[in-house]
Order: C-alpha cells, then sequence, then structure tokens
C-alpha cells in the first residue's frame, strides 16, 4: 500500500502546555477553585499543537563507508518496464536526472561509490555469487516468480534483519512486505527505488471519446461515490459495444466494450477483493491455502467471466492480436494492461484517454485494489554480501529519496502528453495504486493454480472450480509442503 504524502509530518504538543497546567495549578490556592479552572483554560486555549514538517532525509543518519562500492544488478526481462537504478549523467529526462541526482546525494552522504549492472540473467549470476561468496551484488532486483526458487534455495539475506530498515514506512511497498513474508521472514519485497514497483501493476484505461458519444456516466465519479463495480463496468461494456461497420460479423471494425489479455481474468478477480491462493497465517506457521472454490472467488469469476467469455464485448488479444489497434482507434471502451504499457498507448492514440482503479465486486467493498504482476520486479539482497550495514542504510536512503521525488517523476513522465496531469487522473493513480493484491496463483507459477483456473474459465465460467478444485487440491497440497519446508530450512 502507497501512502500518498511524501514527507513525514509529526504533531508536536508542546511540553508547556503541561507545565503552564502544573503552574496553574500550584500558584492557585484550593479556595479560588474558579480561578484554576479559568486559568487553565486560558492558557490552554492559547497553547495550539505546532504543526512541524519534517523531511525524512534529513533524518537520515550519516556515515563514512570509505569509498564502498554499492553495486546494483538489475534484470532486463522486459520490454516495457522503466528501469530507474542508475545514470551516469543529467540528460534533461526526469526520471533520469531524478535517479542521478538520488544516487549523488547517497554517494555524498555515506561515501559510497553506487555502480550498476544490467542483465537477462539476474538470478544466475546471483547464485553464482553467493556460490562464491562473493561480495560482486550489493542488491538484486528481478521479477517476484523467479525470486521465490532463489529464496527458498537459501540465497538471500532475509530483510527484516536490518536495522535499517523501516518496512512500515511510505517509501517501501506495505503490501509487498506483508504478502511476501512468510513465517515473519521476508526475503525480497518492493519499494520506490525502481518505479518497475508502480510500472507492474495492472492497469484499466478508458476511452474519453466512446464515454462522451455513448452519454456514459463520468468513471472518475463513478470511483469517488463508491460505485464503480464489475457489474457497472459490464453496463457501460454493453452500451459501448456495437456492429459498427455493419457487417453482421464480429471483427475488427466494430467496438467492442474491452480489450485486454488472458492474464488480465486475474486483475479484475483481484480488483473484486479476491484472491486464488491466499497465505493464512496461524499459530503453527504459515500456510498457503487454495481458494479457487470458495464463494467470494465463485461469485466474482461469475461476473467477469460472463464479460471476457462474451466475443461480442471483449476481445483477447491472445487469440485476436488486431485487438490491440482497437483501443487506440476508439474502438474499445476500456483496455487493461499493466501500468507500464501506457507508454504505447500515449504515443499511439490521437485521442485523450483516461485510467482507472479495478472495479469492485459490490459496492460494500471497502476499498479498490489492483494486481500485482508476477512478474513486477522486487528487490532482494544477496547471501554473501560483506558489509550487510552499509548496504541496509544505503537502500533505505535511496528508497527515502525516491518516495519524495522519485514517484512524482514517474507521475509526470506517465502524465505527460495524451493525458494531462490534472487532478482526476492523479487521484486516480494514486487510488489505483493505492492498494496492490500479490497474488500467490502467479506468484507461485510452477503450482499451475492459474493456468488450471484460466483454462476452467474460459471454458465454463465458474461452473467447474469446485470439480477443478478437487482435481488440483492434492497436488497443491504437496507443493505448499515442499514450499514451506524449504522456507523453515533456512537459517536465521
Amino acid at each position: 500500500m502507497r501512502k500518498s504524502k511524501k514527507r513525514i509530518t509529526f504533531l508536536l504538543l508542546c511540553s508547556m502546555l503541561a507545565g503552564t497546567f502544573l503552574t496553574a495549578c500550584s500558584e492557585t490556592t484550593s479556595e479560588d477553585p474558579a480561578n484554576v479552572s479559568s486559568e487553565v483554560s486560558a492558557d490552554a486555549a492559547e497553547t495550539v499543537p505546532e504543526e512541524v514538517e519534517v523531511n525524512p532525509l534529513e533524518e537520515l543518519p550519516v556515515e563514512d563507508y570509505g569509498g564502498a562500492n554499492y553495486h546494483i544488478l538489475g534484470d532486463t526481462n522486459s520490454n516495457w518496464w522503466i528501469i530507474s537504478l542508475n545514470s551516469e549523467e543529467i540528460t534533461g529526462e526526469i526520471i533520469n536526472d531524478t535517479v542521478y541526482e538520488r544516487n549523488q546525494f547517497v554517494e555524498e552522504r555515506y561515501n559510497v561509490n553506487v555502480t550498476s549492472q544490467e542483465t537477462t540473467a539476474a538470478v544466475s549470476e546471483l547464485q553464482m555469487a553467493v556460490q562464491a561468496n562473493s561480495d560482486d551484488y550489493s542488491v538484486v532486483w528481478e521479477r517476484i516468480n523467479t525470486l521465490i526458487p532463489t529464496a527458498q534455495a537459501g540465497n538471500l539475506k532475509n530483510l527484516k534483519g536490518f536495522s535499517a530498515f523501516n518496512l512500515e514506512a511510505p517509501w517501501w511497498d506495505v503490501d509487498s512486505v506483508k504478502a511476501l513474508a512468510i513465517n515473519d521472514k521476508l526475503f525480497f519485497a518492493c519499494n520506490d527505488i525502481n518505479v518497475h514497483t508502480m510500472e507492474g501493476c495492472s492497469a484499466m484505461y478508458f476511452s474519453k471519446v466512446l464515454i462522451a458519444d455513448n452519454q456514459l456516466e463520468n468513471p472518475y465519479d463513478l470511483v469517488r461515490e463508491h460505485r464503480w463495480t464489475i457489474d457497472k463496468m459490464g453496463e457501460m461494456m454493453q452500451t459501448a459495444a456495437s456492429d459498427t461497420n455493419g457487417s453482421g460479423m464480429r471483427d475488427e471494425g466494430d467496438t467492442f466494450g474491452l480489450v485486454t489479455g488472458i492474464g488480465q481474468y486475474l486483475s479484475l478477480v483481484n480488483g473484486g477483493g479476491v484472491q486464488l491462493v491466499i497465505l493464512e497465517n496461524g499459530e503453527e506457521g504459515d500456510n498457503f491455502i487454495l481458494n479457487i472454490a470458495s464463494e467470494p472467488v465463485i461469485e466474482v469469476t461469475e461476473k467477469v467471466s460472463s464479460l471476457l467469455n462474451d466475443k461480442n464485448l471483449t476481445v483477447i488479444v491472445n487469440d485476436d492480436s488486431w485487438g490491440y489497434n482497437s483501443f487506440y482507434t476508439d474502438q474499445s471502451l476500456f483496455y487493461i494492461m499493466q501500468l507500464g504499457s501506457v507508454v504505447g498507448i500515449r504515443d499511439n492514440m490521437e485521442n485523450d484517454f483516461g485510467i482507472l482503479p479495478f472495479p469492485m465486486w459490490n459496492e460494500e467493498q471497502d476499498t479498490y485494489t489492483t494486481s500485482m504482476e508476477a512478474t513486477a520486479q522486487a528487490m532482494c539482497i544477496p547471501l554473501s554480501v560483506a558489509d550487510p550495514d552499509m548496504v541496509g542504510m544505503v537502500t533505505e536512503a535511496m528508497a527515502v529519496y525516491s518516495d519524495l521525488y522519485l514517484i512524482d517523476a514517474y507521475y509526470d513522465t506517465t502524465l505527460k502528453g495524451k493525458i494531462a496531469r490534472d487532478q482526476d487522473t492523479t487521484e486516480m493513480l494514486d487510488i489505483l495504486t493505492g492498494h496492490r493484491t500479490f497474488d500467490y496463483a502467479t506468484c507461485y507459477g510452477s503450482w499451475n493454480v492459474y493456468t488450471n483456473y484460466l483454462a476452467s474459465v474460459q471454458a465454463s465460467g465458474a461452473e467447474n472450480l469446485v470439480s477443478l478444485y478437487e482435481k488440483i487440491s492434492k497436488a497443491f497440497t504437496k507443493q505448499v509442503e515442499k514450499a514451506i519446508e524449504a522456507y523453515g530450512n533456512i537459517p536465521d
């Protein structure tokens, strides 16, 4: 969960208040209770709590690590995310320059040398470093689903063992800290150092042209009024979809309610406040629970599949590749893809579009939530780091700086062009990224829960989820037991 404030504000109650109260009491006799009451009330009224704004950067300790090397290894297995780990010089591009200034800040404050290396084989290079007991890498950024077996193999340090880390602070993604910790051990998590923790969120886009042409309700107002639900989304899709070219056939000349990929079934299900696999915290330890046959999952799946399985309403680009362009040309009301895909939309779409959080199951749902891609990057620290105190201190400082400046820089970059930086869009992005769901069904991809779920749902909606549960639960239980045992074998 992201907190929208970029600076922590403390209300400091002046000690004068207590001192004034005691003085008033001591100087007034018991024979004049009226004076006690009036004097204390007057003094208390004059003493107003002072609001002091504190910049967290100024609160960071200053250390001298003698020019030590802080080396970042970053995965680059994607063609759509922004990497914000290192910058060689000021170029005028806002993210690049913010990263450069951030790294300069920590270099000067801690007397370290920040370097980075990009690779498509981050895990294998990390493992080789650990096996050789090498201090090659201070931190590694890699995909969540790839880091899981790496953690289970005992190659990573427990982030909860770093005293420099304030894992409840706004510069850490608290949702990831909670979701990715197993039996109170946390081997990787998301923070603001790398904007891919934003890019990896699934997002929902809408055509402002089709909203106006069909005289639909303002989606922003629906969100604010807590009326943005899956049912409301379906109503709007039904209104917008049409045989635009009059061919009498479903083809790329028509207008659809939604364009998306098969992975986004899960985004809509998670947006409905449910997960296919959940982590249960019990007295005897944590345990993963297969949740596909629960009543909430079945009910949300029924709603989602009724929309996505209707070919007259939805184009799944995995089946019809021409669907990619239909949103760009205002032939689809909605489009669901990662937040990182906004660059492609901005560059290819002539008309204005907007961004929304995912619709809720119903209006009783507490919050809007977005699904985090299992291929989103998280940060880990190799077991072989030689100076964990230095790594912890520098990493925390980089995260603090990034929370203050880099996220704003990302918003500026994301929103420029076809999306104006207006109050509506900024507000929607804050809501979209405010609560993130990490569904273990995709994080632990080798368990094949989502693969089996998707095949069943595309074929028959929610109808066979109970029988699917019975079919895969035994294998799931064995896989979970192996995973929990692996985590338990990692020494403290």
